[in-house]
């Protein structure tokens, strides 16, 4: 038990925030606020890798759809 903090996994850093009633509460909530309806039903920015695969996927399913349109007419 004396050995348990030392191979214990750290925890993240604990994010604090503003009183509730003060102007950095209100920046808070607004920029947050903000965020969630840009972002709504979108992947966070971080996952650019996932966006460009589905987006060179769906650019060559586009191009394979117009060449079978050419091709039957």
């Amino acid at each position: 038990m004396a050995n348990h903090k030392k191979t214990r996994k750290p925890r993240k850093p604990q994010r604090h925030l503003p009183k509730v009633g003060t102007p950095a509460n209100n920046a808070y909530r607004l920029k947050h606020s903000r965020e969630d309806v840009v972002d709504f039903g979108l992947w966070h920015p971080a996952n650019r890798r996932t966006t460009r695969v589905l987006g060179a996927l769906a650019v060559v399913f586009i191009v394979a759809m117009l060449a079978a349109f050419i091709f039957l007419t």
